[in-house]
């Protein structure tokens, strides 16, 4: 009988552990992939989703982030196969008027992997705009994500404004690659064509780390964007803007003079010094 009941305490505490194993490590869990993706010498591309209530404001008669969902499921249902795609969102939470806790709103909600498109476009639906724009600190959480992956890495930021939580998301951007990590940053400036503020500052992220910067007013300009950062290499010789390529010259350009300046095999950044 006690042997009995040895066994019996034994294999429910195998149950517990093994339970417990499969919520917290994805790779264990029956809802995700069972193929490890880190494993993996695909490409590697997290999609950093804005939430944040500007999201809510219209074009042409549809909310942004309506448009931005409907171009996610078509862009990534016709993505290549190979490539390892996750999602992480930021803004998704009622501001809760905690600063920390509204600038540390930033969630992975699917870990990049190959198997999982259908999850992302669940998760894609289930997103409402409410919070901030902690752009810095996503990034930085983004970056944490794709470390472990060995092929090629890129973080594709969707932003419809300005970093709202005071983080400087061009500095991290620069010292990224001063770091020596090897990732890029696609920026897609979504309905900003008239906020010249969150162009500057969402061009100097992607330039800083030698990505491209895609301007969208629309869901063809927003699917075009998407569909070139995820399926192509990314590469920092042209900016797309307002539909136009541009490319950057070492020179300064008029209007742009406090751009980072992309130059042939180097990039350079332009610090703003502030004066007493």
């Amino acid at each position: 009988m006690k042997k009995n009941k040895f066994i019996f305490s034994f294999l429910f505490f195998l149950f517990t552990i093994t339970a417990a194993l499969s919520q917290s490590n994805p790779f264990l869990s029956n809802s995700k992939s069972k193929q490890n993706p880190y494993h993996s010498t695909s490409r590697a591309v997290l999609i950093v989703f804005d939430a944040s209530g500007s999201m809510e404001d219209k074009i042409r008669g549809e909310t942004r982030i309506h448009i931005a969902k409907r171009v996610l499921e078509d862009v990534i249902t016709k993505a290549d196969s190979s490539i390892n795609i996750g999602l992480r969102v930021y803004g998704a939470s009622n501001p809760t008027g905690n600063q920390y806790i509204d600038c540390s709103d930033s969630k992975l909600l699917v870990l990049p992997g190959t198997n999982n498109r259908r999850t992302i476009i669940s998760e894609i639906y289930k997103i409402l705009p409410r919070g901030f724009t902690p752009i810095t600190y996503s990034l930085s959480q983004a970056i944490q994500d794709l470390i472990p992956y060995k092929g090629e890495k890129s973080i594709i930021l969707i932003s419809d404004g300005l970093e709202t939580c005071g983080g400087d998301p061009c500095q991290l951007a620069h010292s990224l690659i001063s770091s020596g990590v090897d990732l890029k940053i696609d920026v897609v400036g979504f309905g900003v064509r008239d906020d010249w503020a969150a162009q500057e500052q969402l061009m100097c992220i992607a330039l800083n780390t030698n990505g491209r910067y895609f301007s969208a007013e629309n869901d063809s300009e927003l699917t075009k964007g998407l569909s070139e950062s995820i399926n192509k290499s990314v590469s920092g010789k042209i900016i797309t803007m307002l539909s136009k390529p541009i490319e950057t010259q070492n020179e300064n350009i008029e209007g742009l003079e406090n751009l980072p300046i992309l130059q042939p095999e180097k990039i350079n950044i332009i610090n703003k010094k502030k004066t007493k």
